[in-house]
């Protein structure tokens, strides 16, 4: 198989060449991202284990002093119940970083591949590939900017016009998911112009992004297909995958309900370790079995590109 990027390829052929080159190239993926996926497993472990464990137990905590005892909410409960939110909020956001660093590390392989056509095998187990992590992480911060500028002025436009129309609550509810919807599928172009600007760094964003939407946009059938194709694969192995985790959290939650209700709380005294491991392991795992979403989007762009380029010529 050819892994040139820079070739106009079908939404068939984007998706087998990013897959083709993951599993030939896995070694070289491998041992650049590892130490990161590391560091990126144990942010995913300590978030997963708070809203899985801590959280369904502060919250039927709550529910049973306010709503079974009918008894104010005790000074200590409440400063533990904002403490873990504060705790998950910034974790949350710690982990978007991290998830970005990793990724960039793949991300930095594939800028040699597109300059040069190849790509070095990093020397040494233990090091990690700095190269594009900040440009990585300005991108992913442009593109969530993008993201709230419409949904703050849609929410703000909502809020007023709820101000004078008495909408019932399911056409709200249907109107909100119609709009998120609508932004979310008009954001797709955001996909083409984030690889774009990391691979090519004397680009500025906001100069990239006018030029680079429009160019998304005339493609947004070829961005829609081949995300849709490659989410739904990416999205059954996690399914399959993340289970042991799905299934822990689930049962969390069940013993706190069951506890809320008078129940014994039922639960193992090791329950926050097994959470804790389950989490770094399915964390670790997490980012290669997402990993060949990056490069189904590099052959992407690659694909746009090649197209821009040619019609380009006709056009001369």
């Amino acid at each position: 198989m050819e892994y040139t990027l820079f070739k106009n390829r079908s939404y068939r052929g984007v998706i087998s060449a990013g897959f083709g080159l993951y599993f030939t190239h896995f070694r070289l993926f491998f041992k650049a991202s590892w130490l990161m996926a590391l560091l990126y497993a144990a942010v995913f472990a300590a978030l997963g284990t708070l809203c899985a464990v801590q959280l369904p137990a502060i919250t039927a905590t709550i529910m049973k002093q306010v709503v079974v005892h009918q008894a104010p909410l005790s000074i200590e409960t409440a400063r533990q119940y904002l403490m873990l939110t504060g705790s998950i909020i910034v974790l949350s956001l710690l982990y978007v970083v991290v998830e970005a660093l990793t990724y960039a590390t793949v991300l930095s392989k594939l800028k040699e591949h597109q300059d040069a056509d190849v790509m070095t095998v990093p020397p040494k187990w233990f090091s990690v590939c700095y190269r594009l992590m900040g440009r990585t992480l300005k991108g992913v911060f442009y593109s969530v900017i993008v993201l709230l500028v419409p949904v703050l002025v849609l929410a703000g436009l909502l809020v007023v016009l709820l101000r004078f129309i008495d909408l019932a609550p399911f056409t709200l509810m249907v109107t909100v998911m119609l709009v998120m919807l609508s932004l979310l599928l008009l954001s797709l172009p955001l996909v083409f112009i984030f690889i774009k600007y990391v691979l090519n760094k004397e680009t500025p964003y906001f100069t990239l992004f006018p030029h680079g939407y429009s160019t998304g946009f005339r493609h947004w059938g070829h961005i829609f297909t081949v995300c849709l194709i490659g989410g739904m694969i990416i999205g059954v192995l996690l399914s399959i995958y993340g289970l042991p985790a799905i299934i822990l959290t689930q049962a969390n939650v069940v013993a706190q309900e069951g506890f809320l209700n008078g129940d014994s709380l039922g639960m193992p005294v090791y329950i926050t370790l097994l959470t804790v491991v389950t989490f770094f392991l399915t964390g670790f795992v997490l980012v290669y079995i997402c990993m060949p979403m990056i490069l189904i989007a590099y052959y992407m762009y690659g694909s746009i590109e090649s197209y821009e380029r040619e019609k380009n010529k006709i056009e001369i």
